[in-house]
């Protein structure tokens, strides 16, 4: 495909997006194949908007923004236990997030508000900052949460959750 400049096998998809659910883990390697096939083989616009470099702020892709949003969850869970986790959301949600949001969404909002009674306690202005992200990607998020996702929306969504985990981490590295 790389070499004929033709579209890649909807196979290459299938099998990654297959294996981050496996593994509950999504490396450097297998998002850059996610953001190969969708700026190749999207049909859609829409799903190449998740394409770029780093973190999208601008985009209005619902799967990308609970991609995101996953991404936060999962920090706001990190942040409230202070590093004592054994299992961690996206050990038990990352696979029904990815493939039908509706159905898990109330739940990890749920638990983000339990979690973020410990941090604002613990600690006030990380709990502001969170929130504040939170709202930003809820208030672009459709009233409506998809009740499920396309294989090509899966990968959007994996994306949207690699930059926003990733921009976590530029912050800490940044910090040392």
């Amino acid at each position: 495909s790389i070499l004929r400049n033709s579209r890649y096998p909807d196979e290459l998809l299938y099998c990654t997006i297959r294996r981050i659910r496996a593994d509950h883990g999504l490396s450097w390697k297998r998002a850059a194949i996610l953001k190969a096939y969708l700026s190749k083989n999207s049909v859609n616009d829409k799903n190449k908007e998740g394409c770029s470099v780093g973190l999208n702020t601008e985009t209005n892709d619902q799967a990308y923004l609970l991609g995101r949003l996953f991404s936060l969850l999962e920090n706001i869970q990190e942040a409230s236990a202070g590093g004592t986790l054994n299992t961690t959301i996206k050990d038990q949600y990352l696979n029904s997030m990815c493939s039908t949001p509706a159905l898990v969404i109330a739940q990890l909002l749920k638990l983000k508000e339990s979690h973020m009674k410990k941090i604002q306690r613990d600690k006030p202005g990380l709990a502001v900052k969170l929130d504040q992200q939170i709202m930003e990607i809820v208030n672009r998020l459709e009233i409506k949460i998809p009740t499920q996702l396309s294989l090509e929306e899966q990968a959007v969504f994996m994306l949207g959750y690699y930059h926003q985990t990733q921009k976590r981490y530029e912050r800490k590295q940044e910090e040392a």
